[in-house]
């Protein structure tokens, strides 16, 4: 058990907070009788940025639209019986959808064009074979 006398060893002093006032841009204080005051401001140079490429989101959207676009290129050649090409295209279609959802990571994460870049990633995710597959045997019955 803790004895009475060992509330008396805690530290009591309390350390003083200073807050420092908002100062005004105004000069508050005039030199004065005569007296001048020579600030020297530093030459402020702005910051030269880069303009950030437009085109790579779009980009990205575009190869989300070629991948929708070839997989139904791809459906209509497989329901016509050319079995082989079907698959070829189907192939294609899955490496474009790649690049696509790659290219709009990378458009995701830098800010570039992210409203695109996100529109080509969803196509490119919903338009690949391999999902369209597994949502086709998810709801097989």
């Amino acid at each position: 058990m803790t004895n009475p006398g060992d509330i008396e060893r805690v530290a009591t002093k309390i350390v003083p907070y200073y807050v420092v006032g908002v100062v005004d841009d105004e000069e508050t204080d005039a030199p004065a009788d005569g007296e001048s005051e020579e600030t020297v401001e530093p030459e402020e140079t702005p910051v030269a940025r880069r303009p950030r490429p437009r085109w790579v989101g779009f980009i990205a959207a575009a190869l989300g639209v070629a991948t929708l676009v070839l997989l139904i290129i791809a459906m209509i050649v497989s329901a016509g019986g050319d079995y082989p090409t079907g698959t070829l295209l189907a192939q294609v279609t899955i490496v474009v959808s790649i690049s696509a959802a790659v290219t709009a990571a990378l458009c995701l994460v830098f800010g570039l064009q992210r409203r695109w870049a996100a529109f080509g990633l969803a196509v490119a995710i919903l338009a690949n074979p391999l999902v369209v597959l597994n949502v086709f045997r998810f709801f097989e019955n």
